[in-house]
Parts: structure tokens; sequence; C-alpha cells
């Protein structure tokens, strides 16, 4: 299971940073310390969440379990804001108070060895997980955990070479100063992160249609299934975590019979699900001399 090796790794990477801020006193890993903090916490998250989330349908969840990975990005989101803010207040505080300083230059070149390595563990897992996601993308399938998984490693990958290039400027200029600044820089970097994970995770609640994409695959998809099918309206799609939701009116000749009809409809559901594996389809039936009414899209 892929989440469940990148928790183990990103945990053993914030125990290594813990015990090197405790030596150093550095900001700049404090900040990497409070990142790959959230990368374990959220990774294990996700690790049981993204599980969950695929759980067949039961009767208290007739419409499945995709909500648990929305829950899980919002708490990735809302943590690393969290430590974002916990982060800038800490040197803010140190840079007005200088009883506060303590930085032990003469460990800064363990901490710089400790953030290269945890700059290729990052890249080393965002390409793994990527792998992963590309998978499950050839099937038509999608997971904002992985996803959001995925998008933190990377960033990662960047922030900890910054942060091993702030330590290195530090250490020749034994700046003080520098480090607290560079930690400030950090925190922005967290806010960073999390502002995609915030804004996909509220798109999830606020029920936001899939991608124009992807609705006009499923238009032409219903219109080249059959010559008998007058077209459709009232197109509607949402994401629940993994799987996608599609509902509309499929208009057809008033002259068919209830047996014909259904045999239209079951033929575009089956040639949807065909693109679609994970889409969860609800296609209601207008004959042709029914009312126009506006389409959503």
């Amino acid at each position: 299971m892929p989440l469940r090796k990148a928790f183990l790794i990103s945990l053993l990477l914030t125990i290594l940073k813990l015990f090197t801020f405790g030596l150093s006193g550095s900001s700049i890993v404090l900040a990497s310390f409070f990142d790959s903090m959230t990368d374990s916490i959220v990774s294990y998250l996700n690790y049981i969440f993204y599980q969950r989330a695929r759980e067949k349908p039961d009767s208290m969840h007739p419409f499945g379990h995709g909500g648990f990975e929305i829950i899980s990005s919002l708490l990735q989101g809302v943590l690393i804001s969290v430590l974002a803010v916990v982060l800038a207040y800490d040197c803010i505080n140190a840079l007005l108070d200088p009883k506060a300083q303590h930085l032990a230059t003469k460990t800064i070149p363990i901490a710089m060895g400790v953030m290269f390595v945890s700059a290729l563990t990052g890249y080393g897992l965002q390409f793994y997980l990527g792998l992963h996601e590309r998978r499950l993308q050839l099937n038509r399938e999608r997971s904002l955990a992985l996803s959001s998984d995925r998008a933190h490693y990377k960033s990662d990958f960047y922030t900890n070479a910054l942060g091993a290039i702030g330590l290195f400027s530090v250490w020749w200029w034994e700046s003080y100063t520098l480090d607290r600044i560079l930690g400030l820089v950090g925190a922005g970097f967290l806010v960073y992160t999390a502002y995609p994970l915030l804004k996909s995770s509220l798109e999830h609640i606020m029920q936001t249609g899939a991608d124009p994409m992807i609705q006009k695959e499923i238009t032409d998809v219903i219109l080249d299934t059959d010559d008998h099918i007058l077209g459709f309206h009232l197109l509607r799609t949402r994401y629940h975590g993994p799987a996608l939701y599609i509902d509309f009116h499929l208009k057809l000749p008033a002259h068919l019979n209830l047996h014909d009809a259904h045999a239209l409809s079951e033929k575009v559901e089956s040639r949807l699900r065909a693109v679609f594996p994970q889409a969860d389809i609800l296609i209601h039936l207008d004959p042709d001399d029914s009312p126009d009414e506006p389409d959503f899209n």
C-alpha cells in the first residue's frame, strides 16, 4: 500500500528532524520538522481514509464513503495552516526578543545533510505515489487522498532543498536573523501547500461540477451512442471522494415503447461506465414531445 509506506518513511524523517532541531536550534529545521510531522500524521490518516472511502455503500451510506477522502484532505489543509501560523509566530517572537536567540552554528553542517536527504526522499516518495496515481488514472479512477499526499511530498523536495541552501547561508555568515527570516519563508511555503488542499476540499463539499473537459467527454459519449438519441439536457456532475456522479435527462422518440427506451438508456450507461468505471449514473427518460428545460452546463 503506497500511503502506508509513505507514512513510515515520513515518520522516520520527522524523528530525525526533531533530533536535528534539538542540536541546531534552527528555525529552518523547525519549519521542515513541522512539514514532516504533518506528512506523517496526514499520510497515516490518508492510509485509513483511502481504504474507508472505497468501501461499498451500505444502508447508512447509500452513496458510498467517499466523504472520508474529503475529510482527510480538509484536515491536512487545516493542520498545515495551523503549523504555519505557529512557526511564523515563533520566528517573529524570536526576532523581536534578542534573549531568545539560540543557534548552534557548529551543528549546521549536520542539519544541511539531513535536509538534503529529506529533499531526495521527498522526490522519491512523490515519484512513487505518482506511479500509483497514474495507474488509477488509466482506469479512469481518482483519489483525493493520494493526490494531496503526492502534492505535499512534491513540495517537500523544493522546501527541503531550499532549506539546505538557506542553512548553508546561515552557516557561512553565522546569522541568527537570517535563520529566522528563512524560517518565515518556510511558514509561507506551508501556507502555499495548504491552499490547494483546502480549495479542493471545499469544492467537494460544495459539490462543484466536474471539469469542463470531463463534461465534454460525457456529452460526446451520450450523443455518439445511438442514432435514436435526440439529445439530452440537465446534465449534472459532481465528485464525492473517488466517485463521479452523473445524471441527466435523455431525450428519445416518443413512439418508442418502454422496453426499447430502457434498452437505449442501458446502452448509454454501459458506454459511460466503460469510460468512467467509478461513475454512479442516473438517467431520466424524456419523450421528444416534452418541453425543453434549460441545461445547467
